[in-house]
């Protein structure tokens, strides 16, 4: 099985790296020309065909191009299909579905969401599995299996209407950990602290946490004054920040997720200093 890569940017590269060991990745193709020479060095490709001749000799395309391309790329690719001949297409974007390649004769389409993160051309470090959310075609399910099959993937299958959930779930857990990392590096420096004191008291913390949740759960990896009911505390947390607006947003938001795990006859008072009023269990609304 052949397979094409049309997009030569950072996810579309490290998963076909992963993968180029077990199965025939024929060439790649990307508008940006200092992209493709890269992939073809990286996965070192003999002789990468022409555009045309990857479209026409490929059973298997990739098109990992930012997501508002996707459609683009495909409606150049799709005017070399060979109508005798089945095609598998897949993209890779957390929030389109499958449905985006246009339904054709012996076309079989997929989504597939890494959920990992690729800030460079780099594989992640420390991953075991990278888990690949599928959506679209039966047909095109079971031949990604068959790429993606080795040791460092899990394909899990997800609905339609799931993706965008999957993929804002995605967001929260790193692209919005990094701004509240962000925040606390603006926090720390109050005390002069760098991205030195980050790397190494800071960070270290997160991770620490990191591990009890994995170990121990929510509940059990919390400590801090709200546990604790330490109003006074809270109240001089909230002196220190009040004057800025985003990270009082920030300790005041995130607070009140924490309210259900303090003191019962605390829980009022502290809704009362983060300004915010109970909807429903769990649920706050904010002044």
């Amino acid at each position: 099985m052949k397979i094409g890569l049309i997009g030569c940017g950072r996810v579309g590269l490290a998963l076909c790296y992963l993968i180029k060991d077990r199965v025939d990745i024929i060439g790649v193709y990307d508008i940006k020309k200092e992209n493709q020479k890269r992939a073809i060095k990286i996965l070192k490709i003999e002789k990468n065909p022409t555009f045309k001749n990857l479209i026409k000799e490929s059973d298997v395309l990739f098109f990992t191009t930012p997501d508002d391309e996707i459609l683009n790329a495909f409606k150049r690719a799709v005017i070399y299909f060979d109508d005798k001949k089945i095609r598998y297409c897949f993209h890779f974007s957390g929030i389109l579905p499958a449905e985006i390649f246009p339904k054709g004769n012996r076309i079989f389409r997929g989504s597939l969401h890494p959920y990992a993160t690729f800030p460079r051309i780099i594989i992640p470090p420390r991953l075991d599995k990278i888990y690949l959310f599928f959506q679209g075609d039966y047909s095109a399910y079971k031949i990604a299996g068959r790429i993606f099959g080795g040791s460092n993937f899990i394909i899990k299958k997800i609905k339609k209407e799931h993706k965008g959930y999957c993929h804002l779930t995605g967001v929260y857990a790193s692209n919005l950990l990094v701004g509240l990392i962000t925040g606390i590096l603006n926090l720390t420096k109050k005390m002069r602290w760098g991205e030195r004191e980050l790397r190494e008291v800071v960070l270290p913390l997160m991770e620490q946490t990191l591990q009890n949740i994995r170990v121990s759960g929510l509940r059990y990896a919390l400590s801090g004054p709200i546990v604790r009911g330490d109003i006074e505390t809270i109240k001089r947390h909230i002196e220190l920040i009040k004057n800025d607006r985003r990270l009082f947003s920030i300790y005041r938001i995130l607070s009140s997720y924490l309210i259900l795990y303090a003191p019962y006859n605390k829980r009022d008072t502290i809704m009362k200093l983060l300004k915010a009023k109970r909807k429903s269990k769990g649920e706050y609304e904010f002044n």
